[in-house]
């Protein structure tokens, strides 16, 4: 039965930090989309705040297709919100908050400026100009929204609230600290027993820690954080330690897993290991490489211990290419005596390859082999997961081909092919998309879509289509949209038929201030189903 959420809306207590704006623009690039997310690496993410919109330049308009969900210091984790294809190694941009220069400041600079330079003191433009000087960054945001669901069914009618909190300090009183967080509350209306019986049902701390910088190159962090450079662990409860030396780095972890149950704190999952990263950067290319060892325990005892590696570059003008594995390390066996023991093994888990090809400036080509296997714990047990795990290896084949028939118009088409050997049948899928920007005299954007999914499971049909709109340089945002669905599943020949409409809004009416709303209305012959999503949103 489908769970939908209508949403009644709370505001958030106001809170500012005097003289920021937003009139700073950071770029940065995709480094990796996973079958969710979408991961964005910035030179720092100082100014971004979980919520943000990012955006794409296409044809010289300016168009969003990010939202930011979580971020460490130079990466973002992100969800499409738009039908714009988005590939590695694109360019994305974050529109962040820059501390405006008090009045007192211009004065300054202003008669500084003027004094001839010889007259200016020595001590005096190395303080001014010095960038080693620490300065302090504070930039976040405070949020709460409601989603609700309501239908003809009035089980599953439902309201949940959700609160969020980030804030990122660098350098807190000029001084060597910095401080991150991102904490979340969620809750469901008149449930507030299940609070009370486990307060991390509800609380969720994805991040939460404190940094030392001993030199430039040199820092320690403690407290709950995903480190970039091994993103893909997650994120971890303990001290991490890294040291820079010219284009390389190296680090070393340890801590504890947060536990999988609810996220909270579990004294019981130590992890351990080390990193050698390397990273070059320059106009036009760039190359970065990583590789980790991690011990994973549970109760004392090896949980699982693997090699990690990841990789990519743009050394061939035009060429993009990213890939990332994993290699397990150990093996707990159990004879028929029920006594355990443990092997030492070399196999590989994760194998991830993506290229992309820009032939042309409006031609494109995106391929992607996934190749993994669900990863086994050996003593960690995480519920309905366990049914799932099996050393059967994924295959997933993925192409894609965009191409920009005129300035404003976009055509693309993307084919999937996966097959997990236990399954009767391989699945395929296959989209397609034209998108027309920023139509002469309406001034809005169109795309038409159509997906189709055959599995041994499921066969479907979708067409839609999403107009949206712009007004005050991007400030307010609307769109509409409509689906029509076809399922079909094989093992009892059920058809379903779905029309799905959709609606949304996005204002910035103040600086620091964003309100958004989101509707989703699906229909069918017995059902109505509702979907309302409110925001209000507060960043300093």
């Amino acid at each position: 039965m489908r769970k939908t959420i209508f949403i009644i809306f709370i505001i958030v207590l106001r809170s500012t930090l005097n003289g920021q704006t937003y009139n700073g623009e950071l770029s940065g690039k995709v480094s990796f989309i996973s079958s969710q997310n979408t991961y964005v690496k910035f030179i720092s993410t100082s100014g971004i705040s979980s919520g943000d919109t990012l955006f794409k330049s296409v044809d010289g308009n300016v168009i969003p297709v990010l939202r930011v969900t979580n971020l460490s210091s130079s990466s973002c984790v992100c969800t499409s919100i738009s039908a714009v294809n988005v590939a590695i190694s694109d360019d994305v941009i974050a529109r962040r908050k820059i501390s405006a220069t008090k009045p007192s400041e211009k004065a300054a600079e202003k008669v500084t400026k003027e004094i001839p330079k010889l007259l200016v003191p020595p001590d005096s433009i190395k303080k001014q100009y010095n960038p080693d000087i620490l300065k302090q960054k504070i930039n976040g945001s405070l949020s709460a929204c409601s989603y609700s669901g309501f239908s003809n069914y009035s089980s599953t009618n439902s309201t949940r609230f959700r609160y969020n909190f980030t804030l990122n300090a660098r350098n807190i009183g000029n001084s060597k600290f910095s401080f991150e967080n991102y904490i979340s509350f969620n809750h469901k209306l008149g449930d507030w027993v299940a609070v009370k019986s486990d307060v991390f049902s509800a609380l969720k701390i994805y991040s939460l820690a404190l940094r030392y910088d001993l030199n430039k190159t040199t820092y320690l962090t403690l407290g709950r954080t995903i480190n970039s450079k091994i993103s893909s662990i997650g994120a971890m409860d303990g001290l991490q330690f890294e040291k820079s030396i010219n284009k390389f780095s190296m680090g070393a972890v340890a801590g504890f897993r947060p536990d999988y149950t609810n996220y909270g704190f579990d004294s019981k999952l130590l992890q351990y290991g080390g990193y050698l990263a390397y990273s070059s950067v320059s106009a036009g290319s760039y190359n970065e490489t990583s590789f980790a060892f991690m011990e994973q325990m549970n109760n004392s005892k090896t949980d699982r211990r693997f090699l990690y590696f990841q990789h990519s570059n743009s050394l061939v003008k035009n060429l993009y290419f990213f890939s990332t594995f994993e290699v397990d390390l150990y093996k707990a066996k159990t004879d028929t005596n029920n006594v355990t023991t443990s092997q030492n093994i070399f196999n590989l888990t994760g194998l991830y390859l993506s290229l992309r090809y820009r032939m042309t400036p409006k031609l494109s080509f995106t391929g992607s082999y996934d190749a993994r296997k669900n990863v086994i714990y050996y003593e960690t047990f995480k519920t309905f997961i366990d049914r799932i795990l099996e050393s059967e290896m994924r295959q997933s084949l993925r192409l894609q081909a965009d191409y920009r028939l005129t300035e404003n118009l976009t055509v693309g088409l993307q084919s999937g092919y996966r097959f997990l050997k236990s399954d009767p049948q391989p699945s395929k899928n296959a989209y397609g998309y034209l998108t027309y920007y920023q139509i002469p005299g309406v001034n809005i954007s169109v795309t038409l879509s159509g997906t189709y999914l055959a599995s041994s499971y499921i066969n479907s049909k979708i067409a839609g289509v999403n107009i949206t709109r712009d007004f005050f340089s991007g400030k307010f945002q609307t769109g509409i949209g409509y689906r029509y669905v076809n399922y079909r599943y094989p093992e009892n020949l059920l058809t379903v038929n779905q029309n799905i409409a959709e609606m949304n809004l996005y204002w910035q009416f103040s600086r620091t201030m964003s309100f958004s709303a989101n509707y989703e209305g699906t229909f069918d012959k017995q059902s109505k189903y509702h979907m309302i999503y409110l925001q209000i949103r507060k960043r300093f």
